[in-house]
């Protein structure tokens, strides 16, 4: 479209956040199809309420719209600071001494006016990282968070594409594989489409989308599919798994295939896991993070169950007779998983392995509706997930920093969807329920409901107010801050500079040249002409590249190390081989490049040559204060 980086990205965001609420939306509107509820009473007037409608919207809040429950955690602990006087409440404090702690620091708040020791930026960061710090660095990040915090990677991008695959499996699962010619080709053209865009836009989610449709797909497929579909070469059960099974590996062979350039070209620095034996995710942790999910999913096993056990004759049990070793050892294993994760310490297995079980058992309800037995089976392996990460880590990964990461996120909107139709099927019997049960679970919802909506509130504001320069006007153009601001890099540099440099590359510099410019640690100024104009420089963000690249990571570092030697040279004909060995058309010498590489009274001035040589090897095509951008002559 021809849009400057600077404002794509802010038509970008919002545009995707739309695209995850509206995912999610077709979701969970496509889950409770054709339910609606009547209500009427005493005090209430008769009414419909049309609970697809209620069901999607909650599944777009849920997914995309509320936080986590980290903002009463972040407060809590902040309390707990204060009559510390900010030295911190020790890990191993018992609980009562720490409830002691939180309730004094709250008093003396209210009787001395005491601040909390929180600072700009703490209300939207800390939620996101509601794990304790340790060696596994885990990050705790959920959609809101990612998209308040404007950080467009993979997994950002992956969202839409998750959901839309979660979508064409629930397709799949209402269509009960009753489909024409045309529409098997047309659905499996687009399901492999989606789930092999996830290998370049967001490898983790790869393996679990693709085993999540391929499923949901075999499912529909072994239950629905007509007998009599091969002829009669092959008849019943053989004939049944032939089918499913050859549609499995036929959605896995196209979906490589639509994308084999890039497998072919693709290099994978991570390839292996690793058993993870260092920390564990506390309950309060676990809770922190899915509390809202796991309260409104409960509530709905309960349900169901008690259904099922009231619809159930005793006199059927006895049918359970022949699965009496089958059920033995289940329940054997299950008690010897659970010993084992006391003894571990991973205690959150404690909640997620008996739900996942749960979540097991009610699937195998006969009479159960396809929709209801598809978000069983989204449940569990969301539970999954939460407890697969306690004991497997990428390696060469910070710890589990990325495993919980990236795996979080997807059993983040497996929740969502899930929750939001659970919570759409409870309320068409709500109405029927003891009043103390529609306290007890209206109240939880409400609570709960309450907690993740403070980080919307609070995390949204603070992420708002958290500029360089408050001062600086709003706008669609992300560079317009620089106008506005000044920051520290060695030296003070006027922003403003660099602001006009790059209008005047975006607005004259034509095609892709390659430019250079200064490249230094991470979290610096450095990059930002590359960053803002989107035109390639010699070398990016220097881990992430290094990242990334995997077993050429020392090639990106010796591209770092040369463009330094570049500006630092006195020796001309070095700098001339640099330029050619990676075609450079343009160089920038500004603030920030004399800031990191100053000149020194000790070593001779390599910025000099720029000037020296200026109509020889370059010419100045730009120069605003001590700003100055060079084209490499031919």
């Amino acid at each position: 479209l021809g849009i400057v980086p600077s404002i794509a990205y802010n038509f970008l965001l919002p545009t995707w956040f739309a695209l995850v609420a509206t995912g999610a939306f077709a979701i969970g509107f496509s889950l409770v199809e054709g339910l609606r509820l009547k209500v009427s009473g005493e005090d209430l007037q008769p009414s419909t309420f049309n609970l697809q409608l209620v069901s999607g919207i909650a599944a777009s809040f849920l997914s995309v719209f509320l936080g986590n429950l980290g903002t009463i955690q972040f407060i809590f602990n902040s309390i707990q600071r204060i009559p510390l006087q900010g030295a911190g409440v020790p890990a191993d404090t018992p609980m009562f001494e720490r409830w002691s702690l939180t309730f004094q620091g709250l008093w003396k708040m209210i009787t001395e006016g005491a601040q909390m020791p929180i600072g700009r930026g703490d209300w939207y960061w800390n939620p996101s990282r509601v794990i304790p710090p340790g060696p596994g660095n885990e990050i705790t990040e959920f959609p809101l968070f990612t998209f308040l915090y404007s950080d467009l990677h993979a997994h950002m991008l992956v969202m839409p594409i998750a959901l839309f695959i979660i979508a064409w499996a629930v397709s799949f699962v209402l269509s009960r594989a009753q489909l024409t010619r045309a529409e098997w080709i047309l659905s499996f053209f687009i399901g492999a489409l989606a789930i092999g865009a996830l290998k370049p836009t967001n490898t983790w989610d790869l393996y679990t989308y693709y085993l999540l449709a391929a499923i949901a797909m075999g499912y529909a497929i072994y239950r629905n599919v007509p007998l009599s579909i091969l002829g009669r070469g092959v008849r019943g059960e053989g004939q049944k798994i032939i089918i499913t099974f050859g549609a499995v590996i036929l959605l896995y062979v196209l979906s490589s295939l639509l994308y084999y350039p890039f497998t072919y070209w693709w290099g994978q620095a991570y390839n292996s896991v690793q058993y993870w034996d260092a920390t564990r995710t506390p309950l309060r942790s676990y809770f922190t993070q899915w509390g809202l999910f796991l309260f409104i999913i409960t509530a709905w096993l309960a349900w169901e169950t008690r259904e099922w056990m009231a619809s159930t004759p005793v006199s059927k049990l006895s049918g359970l007779k022949k699965y009496v070793l089958v059920i033995e050892l289940v329940l054997a294993g299950f008690i010897a998983l659970l010993v084992f994760f006391i003894v571990d310490g991973v205690y959150s297995g404690l909640i997620s392995l008996p739900l996942a079980l749960w979540s097991a058992i009610l699937i195998l309800r006969a009479d159960l509706p396809d929709t209801k037995r598809f978000v069983l089976f989204l449940i569990g392996t969301a539970l999954t997930i939460t407890l697969a990460v306690e004991f497997i880590s990428l390696v060469g990964d910070i710890g589990r920093m990325n495993t919980i990461f990236k795996l979080y996120l997807q059993a983040w909107m497996m929740f969502a969807v899930s929750a939001a139709a659970a919570f759409g099927w409870l309320l068409t019997v709500f109405f029927t329920w003891k009043a103390k049960w529609r306290n007890t679970y209206q109240g939880g919802v409400y609570i709960l409901l309450a907690g993740a909506f403070l980080f919307t509130l609070t995390g949204t504001t603070d992420k708002i107010s958290d500029r360089m320069n408050p001062e600086a006007p709003h706008s669609l153009d992300s560079m317009e801050y620089m106008n506005h601001a000044q920051l520290l890099d060695g030296q003070f540099m006027n922003l403003s500079e660099d602001y006009r440099a790059i209008r005047w590359m975006q607005d004259n510099v034509i095609g892709s040249p390659v430019i250079v410019e200064a490249n230094c640690t991470e979290y610096r100024w450095c990059t930002r002409f590359t960053i803002y104009t989107g035109l390639p420089g010699v070398v990016g963000w220097n881990w992430h590249q290094r990242q990334q690249r995997g077993i050429f990571s020392i090639q990106v570092q010796d591209r770092v190390n040369e463009v330094g030697t570049f500006y630092n040279t006195t020796d001309i004909q070095s700098a001339v081989n640099f330029l050619k060995k990676y075609d450079v058309q343009y160089i920038v010498v500004g603030q920030l490049e004399r800031n990191v590489y100053p000149i020194l009274p000790e070593l001779p001035d390599g910025l000099a040559k720029f000037k020296e040589y200026e109509g020889v090897y370059w010419k100045a095509v730009y120069q605003d204060g001590i700003t100055t951008i060079y084209e490499v002559m031919p």
